[in-house]
């Protein structure tokens, strides 16, 4: 049969295994944040460059207006 662990032993252990949970939190949200900036920023860039697709220059008719999207825009 096993020695019972006395109280002391008890709340090391407990108090060990608080430590590692907390840790472990810790580093879980850190990792979350990390990868959650990271796509943030992965958004935002691809959003600048759909963006700068979208609004290539057009060619321009015999007016001087700019048609882009099926509708007139004028040159500024």
């Amino acid at each position: 049969m096993a020695p019972a662990p006395n109280t002391l032993e008890l709340e090391l252990l407990i108090y060990a295994i608080a430590v590692l949970i907390f840790v472990g939190s810790f580093l879980a949200i850190l990792v979350s944040a990390i990868f959650g900036l990271s796509l943030a920023r992965l958004l935002y860039v691809g959003r600048c460059w759909c963006v700068r697709k979208i609004h290539q220059p057009h060619s321009l008719d015999r007016t001087g207006m700019m048609n882009a999207f099926g509708r007139i825009v004028p040159r500024h």
